[in-house]
C-alpha cells in the first residue's frame, strides 16, 4: 500500500505492508525501485514502513531540506507521528547513514538498529577512498561493483512509465544534494556512534564493491556491542539481491530483541 503523509510540512510517499513488529526501512541511494521482492519478504514477519526520501518517488523536496541531519530529524518526527513503539530501525547504503544519524540522536521509539552496508563515516586517511565514487564511474562499472550478479539489478528503463522515470531522475539529483560534499559521509558521525544505546546489527554482502567488509568492521568497532554478519552471493544491496535470506537474517535479529 502506498500513501502520502505530511510530516513537519514535508509531503512523504510511504510504502507500507505486513503485520507484526514495526520496521522502519530507509532505502539506499538507488531509491525504492518499482520491483520490491524484499518488501514482501520482510513483510512476512514485520509491519514494514518504507518512506521515499524527500526528492525520491512522490516525496517532496522543500528548499529548506538539504542535509542528512534534516532527514534524521524528519524521520524521528515520522516515528513520533506514527506512534512507533518497540520498532526496528533499518537502512541500507544511504538509508543506513540516515538511520545511524537518527540513532545517535534519539532511540526512544526503537528496540534495535539494523544497518545494511551503510555509508556515512570516514575511516581511512585523507587520501583513502572508503566509499566508491558512484557518480564518477560508468553505469556498467557501478553495476559490477554494486551487485554480485549485475543481471539481478538491471532495469529496462524503456518499459517504465514516465512518472517512474521522472522519480528515478529526481532521486539521483536528490542524492547528490544530500551527499555530494563531503562525499557520502559526515566527518563527525564516527565520533558520535558510541551514543547508540540499542542492540545494533550490521549486514554486509560478501561481494560489496562499493564499501568493503573492512569498512563494515570499522562501523562495528565504533558502536557498543554491535554484531556483524555477511551474506554470500550479494553485493551492496543484499535486501534486493538475496531478499529471502536478508529477511531471514533480519528476523533472526529482531527475534532476539
Amino acid at each position: 500500500m502506498s500513501r502520502h503523509v505530511t510530516i513537519s510540512g514535508v509531503s512523504l510517499e510511504i510504502e507500507e505492508k505486513g503485520q507484526g513488529r514495526p520496521l522502519l526501512f530507509l532505502h539506499p541511494g538507488e531509491g525504492l525501485q518499482p520491483n520490491r521482492p524484499w518488501l514482501d519478504a520482510l513483510a512476512r514477519n514485520h509491519h514494514v514502513i518504507a518512506p521515499h526520501h524527500p526528492g525520491f518517488g512522490g516525496s517532496a523536496l522543500p528548499d529548506w531540506i538539504g542535509t542528512v541531519d534534516d532527514l534524521a530529524y524528519l524521520y524521528l518526527d515520522l516515528a513520533a507521528e506514527l506512534k512507533l513503539e518497540n520498532a526496528v530501525l533499518a537502512g541500507n547504503c544511504f538509508g543506513g547513514w540516515i538511520a545511524a544519524e537518527m540513532a545517535v540522536r534519539n532511540t526512544a521509539r526503537f528496540a534495535g538498529l539494523l544497518l545494511a552496508a551503510p555509508l556515512g563515516i570516514k575511516v581511512g586517511g585523507v587520501l583513502d577512498r572508503d566509499i566508491t565514487d558512484m557518480h564518477a564511474i560508468p553505469r556498467s562499472a557501478f553495476m559490477r561493483l554494486a551487485w554480485a550478479d549485475p543481471a539481478k539489478g538491471e532495469i529496462d528503463y524503456t518499459k517504465l512509465p514516465d512518472t517512474e522515470l521522472a522519480g528515478i531522475a529526481r532521486g539521483r539529483e536528490a542524492l547528490a544534494v544530500f551527499g555530494w560534499k563531503p562525499y557520502m559521509h559526515n566527518p563527525r558521525l564516527k565520533h558520535w556512534l558510541h551514543r547508540i544505546d540499542i542492540p545494533t546489527h550490521l549486514i554486509w554482502g560478501e561481494q560489496d564493491g562499493i564499501v568493503s567488509t573492512a569498512y563494515g568492521e570499522a562501523w562495528k568497532a565504533e558502536i557498543p556491542s554491535a554484531t556483524m554478519e555477511t551474506i554470500p552471493d550479494a553485493g551492496h544491496y543484499p535486501h534486493w539481491e538475496q531478499p529471502d535470506l536478508f529477511a531471514a537474517r533480519v528476523r533472526a535479529f529482531t527475534d532476539r530483541l
